[in-house]
């Protein structure tokens, strides 16, 4: 009797075993659509789908579907940012612009996707480091304002106060059942006492009570980004984030779609609102771009000033920092125009 009693718990045990082996490397990368090591990662896009006009690639990002052996007769490029470098087909527009003055074939990952801020970017570059790009454009600013709405009690320097996804450690970056299990009955319940919060947006009383940590923790984001490029030798080129909110901003006056902005196809386009009052938007942004130009000075990097070259005309943006149809292209212009005058594409 306790040989059978024994024989089953070994049985349970081993069908239990298996059932989990097949849970987290079958079930539940079909249950996220994705394959397993996307869904680890947890900063893509459903692979082969449309969002807007467009396309989201296997890889569940934009642009080329790459591989870790590199052809060599090609310039190999990464993006990296939120909404203002994905929306328009921002990766598919770009590749064209370059390869039209390339001397050689360009290829481009758009890894830039809608929400991601400075630390989306970090954890990204740790997965797609192995392809090593040429060079690699980030593009951010806006975003990373939200870290900043939170009260000190539930506020994370790794930004996990905001999305689940941002908790990286051993257990949570190789297990998708651990994954599930904290993104869906863990995080909500630390965090905000069982409410699901996905971001934190300044609406709530806790506006900018963190008092622009932001400020510093972009710094290390971007620090972190230029060193881990350098070593893997590759090429950081930095731009100033490009954005406009006229004298005579209203939230009223927005929606009206009296300020100027070109809003004429209703792509996508956010009152400043979205981020924060008007006050703190302009100063949040301003910060950041002030780093990004010490940082390349301190780096000796590559800095494109987006924000020079576009700021004054509200006719390239759709909002405060979205770009128009002639935004996008000016954006383009200015990247091609940059890298083909210091011969990078030679």
């Amino acid at each position: 009797m306790a040989g059978n009693k024994k024989h089953f718990i070994v049985y349970i045990t081993i069908v239990t075993f298996i059932f989990l082996i097949a849970f987290e490397i079958v079930i539940l990368p079909l249950y996220f659509k994705m394959p397993r090591a996307m869904a680890l990662l947890g900063f893509t896009s459903k692979p082969n789908t449309i969002v807007d006009d467009t396309a989201i690639n296997s890889l569940g990002f934009t642009g080329d579907v790459i591989y870790p052996e590199k052809n060599p007769e090609k310039i190999r490029i990464l993006t990296l940012g939120g909404s203002a470098i994905f929306n328009r087909r921002m990766t598919e527009r770009l590749k064209d612009s370059l390869n039209a003055d390339s001397d050689r074939p360009v290829e481009i990952l758009g890894a830039a996707l809608r929400t991601h801020t400075s630390m989306s970017s970090v954890i990204k570059y740790n997965f797609l480091s192995k392809y090593k790009f040429d060079y690699v454009l980030i593009y951010h600013g806006i975003n990373d304002l939200f870290v900043n709405h939170v009260s000190k009690e539930y506020f994370k320097s790794d930004y996990s106060h905001m999305v689940p996804w941002y908790k990286r450690n051993a257990l949570l970056d190789n297990s998708l059942i651990a994954r599930v299990i904290y993104n869906n009955f863990i995080w909500g319940r630390r965090i905000f006492g069982g409410e699901k919060i996905w971001y934190i947006y300044p609406k709530d009383k806790n506006e900018n009570e963190m008092e622009f940590i932001s400020e510093q923790l972009f710094r290390r984001n971007i620090t972190i980004l230029v060193e881990n490029i350098l070593q893997d030798g590759g090429t950081p080129v930095l731009m100033t984030f490009a954005w406009s909110i006229p004298a005579n901003y209203s939230q009223e006056a927005f929606i009206d779609n009296s300020l100027g902005y070109d809003n004429s196809d209703d792509y996508v386009n956010y009152p400043v609102e979205l981020w924060g009052s008007v006050e703190y938007v302009r100063e949040g942004l301003q910060r950041h771009n002030r780093i990004l130009r010490q940082i390349a000075i301190e780096y000796d990097v590559l800095l494109l000033d987006q924000e020079k070259l576009m700021a004054d005309n509200l006719e390239w943006f759709g909002d405060v920092c979205h770009f128009s149809e002639k935004g996008t292209g000016k954006f383009i212009d200015n990247v091609t125009n940059f890298l083909v005058q210091r011969r990078l594409l030679n």
